[in-house]
């Protein structure tokens, strides 16, 4: 079997449900066994709203929680087992309670992308300012500068972000210097709000582009530059969708991707625990009992990201650098810095437990076209 057909089999359901693969509960690993009994017990539940609401409700406490451990000194394996086995109780002790009242219709989806497309767009749909404008370039320009990105490139330069979302990095691309940027996503409502805010700011050599980052609908050698910021792995293709980048990449062009990485530590870890245990929560009830919890736009989006969408596939680095080298990339160079939060940087000062923690960090790559 090819990498790509591996890759392609992980995770994906021909009938668009979100097909979860645990890994850590097949491993010998100290906290397998309790990742194994919470998903265990929360499958146990009956499919009513009560025991989405009660699956929500631990999804946010077990990935608050975990990010607190993740952040401090201490070897962070004992409290992610105690705060698992806590919440797998808690489940238990409220099984009872799931009866089955009437419950609200579920989205229906034609198309994985549709689906996809949906989840992000409804996320992205209230960030405020800050989290829409201010962030996003924060976090681009320090992940550049401390890979030592040459930004005087970007000058006269036209920028493709493959995967935009709602607009927020395109934005951010413009910010630091491209001259063009144009946003493409699959999303119709990413893409609409992407679309309302350029119409209503002042900020010009943007737009946007409603399609697939696996059919990009430019001619070849369109772009100086492309950015396809965690958007991939959400795919069926992602050997297709780096075709795809490269093909539209002039040469002599550069490029930067974003795979999430395998092995991932406890951070990945929660997080697929988490899709196992939230794999029959409609999207619009997880949003809601999040909206009733005050919990912030972007904070919803941070949790549910990973946690709801359909794919979600994680690469080891090898792997990465074999697509995009079989895409025809050359100059092909993993990133080791990061933002402050960024796991990559973690490891790079060499915090405690790191491997433990965060397993190899963000495959993050700048390459270029011959």
């Amino acid at each position: 079997m090819t990498l790509r057909q591996q890759l392609q089999n992980r995770n994906i359901s021909e009938h668009g449900d979100r097909q979860i693969t645990v890994e850590c509960v097949h491993k010998a690993i100290p906290y397998g066994n309790a990742c194994r009994e919470l998903i265990h017990t929360a499958d146990a539940l009956a499919a009513t709203p009560f025991a989405w609401s009660l699956k929500t409700l631990i999804c946010y406490d077990i990935f608050h929680a975990t990010e607190k451990i993740l952040a401090g000194s201490d070897d962070p394996v004992p409290h992610f087992i105690s705060i698992l086995q806590d919440n797998a109780e808690l489940l238990k002790a409220a099984a009872f309670r799931t009866e089955a009242y009437t419950q609200m219709p579920s989205q229906a989806f034609e198309t994985l992308e549709q689906e996809t497309g949906s989840h992000y767009g409804n996320l992205f749909n209230k960030f405020d300012e800050e989290h829409y404008f201010d962030e996003p370039l924060r976090l681009l320009r320090t992940r550049l500068e401390r890979n030592r990105f040459d930004f005087s490139f970007m000058r006269g330069k036209r920028a493709l972000d493959a995967g935009c979302g709602a607009g927020r990095y395109t934005f951010a691309l413009r910010s630091l210097g491209f001259e063009e940027v144009v946003g493409l996503d699959c999303s119709i409502e990413g893409i609409a709000h992407a679309q309302q805010t350029a119409d209503s700011c002042t900020m010009d050599g943007v737009s946007f582009t409603q399609s697939s980052v696996l059919d990009i609908p430019f001619a070849d050698a369109s772009f100086d530059f492309v950015f396809s910021n965690g958007v991939l792995h959400h795919t069926r293709d992602m050997q297709k969708g780096i075709e795809e980048l490269l093909r539209v990449l002039k040469p002599g062009g550069k490029g930067f991707l974003y795979l999430i990485e395998s092995p991932g530590g406890i951070f990945w870890d929660c997080i697929e625990t988490l899709r196992a245990v939230m794999r029959d929560v409609p999207y619009e009830s997880a949003r809601r009992q999040f909206a009733l919890m005050g919990v912030p736009a972007h904070r919803c989006f941070y949790i549910l990201d990973h946690i709801m969408v359909p794919i979600n596939i994680r690469s080891r680095p090898e792997q990465v650098e074999q697509m995009l080298q079989e895409a025809g990339a050359v100059s092909v160079r993993r990133l080791t810095r990061g933002t402050d939060f960024d796991r990559i940087e973690r490891i790079h000062r060499q915090m405690p437990f790191c491997d433990v923690k965060y397993g190899v960090g963000e495959n993050r790559y700048f390459f270029e076209k011959p």
